[in-house]
């Protein structure tokens, strides 16, 4: 009679390149802890592997240099002088000129967005 094959017991090994052998410390306050604990609770998934897929899914976004942000002040201060024309040229009816106004303001928004998607944080996270 042949001896019958044991069979180990529980889940295969991984390959080596699939293992994870580095660990990374971080220190957190209770606050902070909480916070992604409940996070990672409520999203279902173990706290490491949150913070694992929040580390390789967003992109850190440098600040504004101080001349970006001199830029982004200077047009933001201007949009009280381009609600007024607005306005004018809108009593005036005329259109095209209000048209061409707002398409020059929408261009100016849209490069204020580029350089701070989200005005909020201090940096900002965005998905990738």
């Amino acid at each position: 009679m042949s001896k019958p094959t044991v069979r180990k017991g529980g889940r295969p090994s991984k390959p080596t390149d699939e293992k994870r052998t580095h660990v990374v410390t971080i220190k957190l306050n209770n606050a902070e802890y909480s916070d992604l604990l409940e996070r990672s609770k409520t999203a279902g998934v173990k706290m490491a592997e949150y913070v694992r897929h929040g580390a390789f899914r967003l992109t850190i976004v440098s600040r504004l240099s101080g001349i970006e942000q001199e830029i982004a002040k200077g047009i933001l201060n201007l949009s009280s002088d381009f609600n007024q024309a607005m306005t004018c040229f809108h009593q005036l009816k005329l259109r095209s000129a209000a048209n061409k106004l707002a398409a020059v303001v929408d261009k100016m928004f849209d490069i204020l967005k580029k350089l701070r998607p989200n005005k909020d944080t201090e940096y900002v996270c965005k998905n990738t």
